[in-house]
């Protein structure tokens, strides 16, 4: 498994073109972070379904896909795709352990900043510590029922993966609606969460791979 791979499909788990008419920047910042940080300490697991879709600029295309999303405070992250395709990704431990046509690859990303930060980042986005990632800057946004918190990066590794890394909350539970990016050649990628299930059990052995 080519860490390349693996880096693209984080990307398009993490990326859209946006129209921000709807959304206007947030008076204080730091409301919405004491907001998150909060809710976050009351959210040990959240599992639901997932909907992906990729568009290619230079293709006109798009591709879509569809699975499983399970997660377990502190640093557990399993992306099951099943339509129309089999792939699995699972993040635990600093580890990044993919599964892809019955072969099973690992990557220690203590030995990668750039897998470092790519893992960082999903985290951050679950349990609600984005703002405190330094190797984004972060500006916050919001609508009648969303904050928008868009990441830009800072640094030159998260630089050469994306444009634009943006977060969409839903209000009335604080949790995760969308994950967006936009990649430096103008493809973007967007993954809508649906059925959500927030505090139910779920097993260390869903986070590990045979």
């Amino acid at each position: 498994m080519k860490i390349s791979k693996v880096l693209l499909t984080l990307a398009a788990v993490l990326s859209i073109h946006i129209s921000y008419a709807q959304f206007s920047p947030v008076a204080n910042p730091a409301s919405v972070q004491q907001v998150l940080a909060g809710n976050a300490a009351k959210t040990q697991t959240i599992s639901s379904d997932f909907t992906q879709i990729k568009n290619m600029k230079m293709l006109n295309d798009k591709v879509s896909s569809k699975g499983k999303f399970y997660f377990k405070q502190q640093d557990k992250v399993r992306i099951e795709y099943t339509q129309p395709f089999q792939y699995l990704l699972v993040m635990s431990g600093g580890m990044i352990t993919v599964k892809e046509n019955g072969k099973v690859s690992k990557i220690n990303t203590r030995n990668s900043l750039t897998m470092q930060s790519v893992n960082r980042v999903m985290m951050d986005c679950m349990r609600g510590t984005v703002f405190s990632n330094k190797d984004f800057s972060v500006k916050a946004l919001a609508s009648t029922s969303q904050y928008l918190l868009k990441l830009s990066p800072v640094n030159a590794s998260m630089k050469s993966l994306f444009k634009q890394i943006d977060v969409y909350i839903n209000k009335a539970d604080n949790n995760v609606s969308k994950l967006v990016m936009t990649e430096n050649n103008g493809d973007y990628t967007e993954m809508v969460f649906s059925n959500k299930k927030l505090n139910t059990a779920l097993s260390d052995a869903l986070f590990s791979v045979r």
